[in-house]
């Protein structure tokens, strides 16, 4: 009988699509993972049963999601932003800094990984083809960086943990943001430009949505591909409401068209570093006078918008240690 505390989370990456791997990597700030089997299985009759209803059971297909919910660090978050926007060549003799970049003409070439779950002594399983359907990032004062997401794959299957151990790893904390670590752009301004003022910033909660689905060919039950369509992305802001915010309220409610360029950068040091870059017009869901402990706020999401000068909507990149032999 295993105990929730003995339950491990470990990865692994695939060179195949459908081909699962044993894991290599017990990835750092995983508090939740949630691996289902929600598999097609069908119960089918005729004109022959009357009342009695169906009686054949049909398996159509196998089928595998999740979801995973954690904290960041400056480590292992490139598994999974290599799991979203695709795999990162990182430039550097260590530190090492891996660029990424929302797809504008073709679709990327992503880690694909094997989740397994389970104990070292009643077993665990596996999802082969683990792919993030869905990404978010949450940074506020006193926390720290939240990630989230949910997961398609092939199946899941019956396996073992492997032998692993827990890498040290730096947690991405909201005091990283330097003094000059927070910008907040015009839209016919360059990104990364203008300085906000830390205290302005009272959250920020990035939503990346890849829309990828499974998709299942004759000749097999399980799914041996996916698609992926047009991506789309938010970025909620909630912001202390004065002069320089309200410059924008003003526009907003005005019915002027406003459109942003947001950028944050984290740093304890000059071996690690998270910096989030995203243009975005603003929608019709704006809050003024929100309360944060006591100070007024206002709220608004920002839908991601093509910037030219930009050339994308949503730019990352990750510096630490870890070199690309050792992300195996």
């Amino acid at each position: 009988m295993p105990m929730q505390s003995e339950v491990r989370a470990q990865a692994g990456t695939q060179s195949v699509y459908t081909t699962p791997v044993t894991p290599t990597v017990a990835i750092r700030g995983i508090d939740e993972l949630s691996l289902k089997s929600p598999n097609d299985i069908e119960v089918i009759g005729d004109m022959t049963q009357a009342l009695a209803g169906g009686d054949i059971g049909l398996v159509n297909g196998l089928n595998a999601t999740g979801s995973m919910k954690g904290w960041g660090n400056y480590e292992h978050l490139p598994y999974w932003l290599d799991n979203l926007l695709g795999q990162a060549t990182p430039s550097g003799a260590g530190p090492y800094t891996r660029a990424y970049a929302a797809p504008i003409t073709t679709a990327p070439t992503p880690r694909i990984m094997t989740l397994v779950k389970g104990d070292a002594t009643v077993g665990a399983y596996r999802m082969a083809g683990a792919l993030l359907s869905n990404f978010m990032m949450r940074l506020e004062p006193k926390k720290r960086l939240a990630i989230s997401g949910d997961l398609i794959g092939i199946q899941l299957s019956p396996t073992t943990l492997a032998s692993l151990t827990a890498a040290s790893v730096i947690p991405i904390q909201p005091n990283h943001v330097g003094a000059t670590g927070l910008k907040w752009d015009s839209w016919g301004g360059t990104m990364g430009t203008t300085t906000l003022a830390n205290c302005t910033l009272r959250f920020m909660e990035l939503s990346i949505k890849p829309d990828r689905n499974s998709r299942w060919c004759l000749g097999n039950l399980a799914a041996q591909s996916y698609v992926e369509k047009p991506w789309d992305g938010t970025l909620k802001l909630g912001l202390e409401f004065n002069a320089t915010t309200k410059t924008d309220v003003d526009a907003i409610v005005g019915g002027t068209l406003t459109q942003k360029q947001f950028q944050v950068t984290l740093s304890p040091g000059a071996s690690q570093s998270l910096v989030v870059q995203f243009a975005g017009t603003v929608q019709n869901d704006l809050e003024i006078f929100g309360d944060d402990d006591g100070v007024v706020t206002v709220e608004l999401t920002l839908q991601r918008t093509y910037h030219a000068t930009f050339g994308n909507w949503l730019k990352m990149s990750v510096i630490n240690t870890i070199s690309n032999a050792a992300m195996v």
